[in-house]
């Protein structure tokens, strides 16, 4: 079994970067230790925590994607809580200075470390990694180190899509790395520090076991589902391709049973996308069945959708971000009348469909799924040879 960072937590040269500290938390709930206990829980136990601070989803892991996070007081534990996340998620601060999204001064101003356990998905679009980079930056303005104890990738080490433009970075997208970027959270925060000259006093607990190419159900590790719309591994597996449904008028499951595994709209035929998309040659990995569902909550709540259920037969040939891009362009050629990008709340805004890809590739409509998956794939070569000098495993 891989012991992740919180699991070596005993060691005494992991106790000796916390111990006689005033600890801070950056934490979720979002993955367990690997005798079933909540990072958090721990850490309160053993060591001076003084703070938590909340992400996404809340410092328990409850709230709904884009739900604002509040302060308070946090039941188990009974320390305070700051919040990490406000709900205006395509909000971007060039200078990095952020208050929605970074620890503010004063709730640090007694801290003498932060803490930062989080189970990320291997997905540039996943807040979480946002989280770490605002977090990092606060933490090299104060002056406070901070530990990242590390956790794997859940969907191994292969790099796929491209690196967002300059004026598409958001919060859903605050580092200009691939959308699958194939590295564990404490590789991200090496990296964060070495290319963005952050300046982070930064130390990261390795896991022990860990092989980089192992997916998470490889790993011995228990599971917990690391935010509410992602409760399984088949999820997390096709997350980084149907989440592009967000920026359309198609359901991407949420408000389900199974999101990201439920794809449909009223104007679809579900059985003539299945065909069509099972005839797709180029998409490895993965079958579909005509599906219809309706959603209990959320944007499409009460209505009565037609689509397809996504059945991943093989996750190491899976290519989620190939599945995204040919899943839309196939929908808008076959309702060209009736599929739609969602437009921006406010006139000159930016595109969802264009924060989450990184560019407006998809939505300009004039490359082929085969012609934009070539173009992405070139900044994932790149990006292959920027990144070994911060990869911590083999």
């Amino acid at each position: 079994m891989v012991k992740t960072g919180i699991d070596r937590i005993d060691e005494e040269k992991i106790k000796n970067l916390l111990s006689g500290k005033r600890l801070g938390v950056i934490s979720a709930c979002s993955a367990l230790s690997s005798d079933y206990r909540y990072p958090v829980d721990i850490l309160n136990e053993i060591f001076d925590v003084r703070a938590i601070f909340s992400p996404e989803h809340g410092p328990r892991g409850v709230l709904g994607p884009g739900e604002k996070v509040s302060g308070g007081v946090d039941d188990m534990t009974g320390k305070p809580v700051y919040s990490l996340f406000e709900d205006f998620f395509t909000s971007t601060d060039k200078a990095k200075t952020d208050g929605a999204y970074m620890p503010h001064r004063k709730s640090m101003a007694e801290l003498d470390c932060m803490v930062f356990d989080m189970q990320d998905v291997g997905s540039r679009y996943f807040t979480y990694v946002s989280t770490l980079f605002y977090v990092m930056c606060a933490c090299a303005v104060q002056g406070v180190p901070l530990v990242v104890l590390d956790r794997p990738n859940p969907v191994g080490d292969r790099v796929e899509g491209c690196i967002q433009d300059p004026e598409n970075l958001s919060f859903i997208g605050m580092t200009r790395v691939p959308i699958r970027h194939g590295m564990t959270v404490g590789e991200l925060a090496r990296l964060y520090n070495g290319e963005y000259k952050i300046g982070c006093d930064l130390s990261v607990v390795r896991m022990k076991g860990y092989k980089r190419d192992m997916y998470y159900d490889e790993t011995g590790l228990p599971f917990v589902r690391p935010s509410p719309n992602l409760p399984t591994l088949e999820s997390i597996y096709v997350y980084n391709g149907t989440c592009m449904f967000a920026g359309t008028n198609v359901c991407d499951g949420r408000g389900t049973t199974q999101p990201f595994l439920l794809v449909g709209a009223e104007y679809i035929k579900s059985d003539a996308l299945a065909d069509r998309l099972n005839a797709d040659g180029t998409l490895k990995g993965v079958k579909f069945s005509p599906a219809f569902f309706r959603a209990e909550f959320g944007r499409y709540a009460g209505k009565t959708l037609y689509g397809v259920r996504l059945h991943v037969t093989d996750k190491r040939a899976l290519s989620p971000v190939r599945l995204g891009v040919t899943m839309i362009k196939t929908i808008r050629d076959m309702y060209p009348d009736s599929f739609e990008f969602t437009k921006p709340k406010t006139d000159g805004g930016r595109y969802h469909i264009d924060l989450s890809t990184g560019n407006s590739d998809l939505r300009d409509g004039v490359l082929s799924a085969e012609e934009i998956m070539k173009k992405w794939n070139k900044d994932a070569t790149k990006f292959k040879k920027t990144r070994p000098k911060y990869l911590l495993y083999d």
